[in-house]
């Protein structure tokens, strides 16, 4: 294998320099940390420290850590509940320089997607501009984002546009839109066959607006540990356009060489059983199940959230966003805080490494990397199922808080309940899950005492419990499989759990794919035709779901 800078990964064929020393100097001369935390003192000469120059054979490639030093960020994923800074200032970005090694790119998609990254954004300068150690967590966590949409006046609105960007229309055009040149830029309508058609129509000829046009760096997607599509189901654009972009970047972006691809995971948004798409005559729950089933052959792994159910959790999950209510469309506001402290509680769930040694935030525990969410499931299915037909897992996301002082067993089942019961930010019946992945964080002095409930396997009893998982209920030989992680945070005042169920039965999502499929069976249709196409990856999907379907 040739050689590789261990900082941006990119080989000795991409340098413009005729060593590795060289490279490091044209390209990471000025960024000192981060070449001592990847290389160690291995060039520490080039800084200055003469004492550490090499031999005159110069660096060799001994003694790299390959870019596993440094401790982690950390904050808490939920609400403000101690330890804020002090005054405001400081501004966005503040501890960029001191970060490498993050998590998430993060590419939203539609006007949902784009309101949902702007969530994220702002979530992410409302601790820095207080000077909040959790504001590690994002700053070490993006590897960098972008907005993407065919509606011109939804990007306008955006904080990414107005603030961060300071885009006009004309900016906005050539950077962020899909289908330049190809339709009005006034959105698809609903109709998600038109939004892939414009994604496609970006790439034709041989053209890549990842590398010609997008405001988006395609190095900085190859150096996140994962991707991150954000976009809904319920319209033209987030359905139809998603799906396309993610195998684009696939086959345009990343490297194509790799054994293993790099993870691509899917938050998305499906249809509430009320809400607006009884305006548009079942339209959103045909686009749910045709969007869930076509993002589910591109991406990895998908994590649904419901409005309904966001609804509920935002009454007891609110992180502080500032600026929220004024880009977010004010139905939303509520809604996406509990959505953005579980991709925050994601993020810290494994750990962006701090070139900064002298970091005063550390989280200690059993942390998890994305891959470690998704890829023991896929061990569960078929085994004689084609790769190209075997659906992305599916990821329940539930979050929850435990406020008492007292930590006990049943204490932690209290905690299990408000995560799982009251806290599940989609529609799903945890009883009918392939197993889950579970994270318990707080602070020293409680996570001390639940550290003992999770070393001897009462909090995992507690969740294979009848009332949660109900992990003796299965039939034939497979396992229900419960992970749990336990990491210690500081500036937290209660215990929170953050929880991922796989592949369970979605009563809403049944309810929509019974609508489609009368749609497919009796339509005569454009829709129902559209439909008929797809309906293989539709029952891939679906197929997969509850436990009766676990192989």
């Amino acid at each position: 294998m040739s050689e590789q800078c261990q900082i941006c990964f990119a080989s000795a064929a991409q340098w413009e320099a005729d060593s590795l020393e060289d490279h490091i100097v044209n390209a990471h001369g000025g960024d000192e940390p981060s070449v001592r935390a990847i290389y160690g003192d291995e060039f520490a000469y080039l800084f200055g420290d003469a004492d550490d120059a090499p031999e005159a054979d110069g660096p060799d490639d001994t003694g790299r850590n390959g870019g596993d030093s440094g401790g982690p960020p950390a904050g808490n994923g939920i609400g403000d509940t101690g330890g804020a800074g002090a005054a405001a200032g400081g501004g966005a970005g503040a501890v960029d320089d001191e970060m490498y090694g993050r998590k998430w790119f993060l590419v939203g998609v539609g006007g949902a997607g784009n309101n949902i990254v702007d969530a994220v954004l702002m979530r992410r300068d409302t601790l820095s501009r207080n000077h909040e150690d959790r504001a590690r967590i994002w700053e070490g966590g993006l590897a960098g984002y972008g907005l993407l949409n065919t509606n011109i006046a939804e990007l306008e609105q955006t904080y990414y546009a107005k603030e961060l960007k300071q885009y006009s229309r004309n900016d906005l055009l050539s950077n962020s839109i899909i289908g330049f040149g190809k339709h009005g830029y006034s959105g698809m309508g609903y109709r998600w066959s038109n939004g892939a058609k414009v994604a496609e129509a970006d790439f034709a000829d041989g053209a890549n607006p990842f590398r010609d046009r997008w405001d988006m760096t395609q190095q900085d997607i190859r150096d996140a540990q994962a991707i991150m599509m954000v976009h809904s189901v319920t319209k033209g654009t987030g359905c139809g356009a998603t799906p396309v972009i993610t195998d684009k970047i696939r086959e345009h972006v990343l490297e194509d060489d790799l054994v293993i691809d790099k993870a691509i995971l899917s938050s998305v948004v499906i249809p509430s059983e009320g809400g607006k798409q009884s305006e548009v005559g079942g339209r959103a729950k045909t686009n749910g199940v045709v969007g869930l089933a076509r993002i589910s052959r591109a991406a990895d792994a998908l994590i649904p959230f419901n409005n309904d159910h966001l609804r509920l959790a935002s009454k007891d999950i609110t992180p502080r966003i500032d600026n929220l209510d004024r880009y977010n469309p004010p139905e939303y506001v509520d809604l996406n805080k509990p959505l953005v402290a579980f991709l925050e509680a994601f993020t810290m769930s494994s750990t962006p490494q701090l070139t900064d040694q002298d970091a005063t935030m550390t989280i200690r525990g059993s942390v998890f990397d994305v891959a470690d969410s998704f890829r023991l499931v896929e061990d569960k299915y078929p085994h004689d199922m084609d790769a190209d037909e075997r659906p992305a897992v599916v990821l329940a996301p539930a979050l929850g808080r435990l406020r008492s002082n007292d930590i006990n067993e049943s204490s932690l089942e209290l905690l299990a309940r408000n995560t799982i019961l009251q806290n599940r930010l989609a529609d799903f019946d945890p009883s009918t899950a392939w197993g889950g992945n579970f994270m318990v964080y707080g602070p020293e002095e409680k996570m001390e005492e639940v550290s003992s409930y999770v070393t001897d396997g009462t909090l995992q009893s507690i969740l294979n419990g009848e009332e949660f998982l109900d992990s003796a209920n299965t039939a034939g030989v497979e396992t229900v499989d419960v992970q749990v992680n336990q990491l210690v945070i500081p500036y937290l005042d209660d215990v929170f759990m953050w929880g991922t169920l796989w592949n369970p039965r979605m009563p809403s999502l049944e309810s929509m794919y019974d609508h489609a499929k009368r749609l497919k069976d009796e339509g005569q249709t454009s829709q129902a035709e559209d439909l008929r196409e797809v309906w293989g990856e539709v029952e891939s999907l679906f197929s997969c779901l509850g436990r009766d379907n676990m192989l």
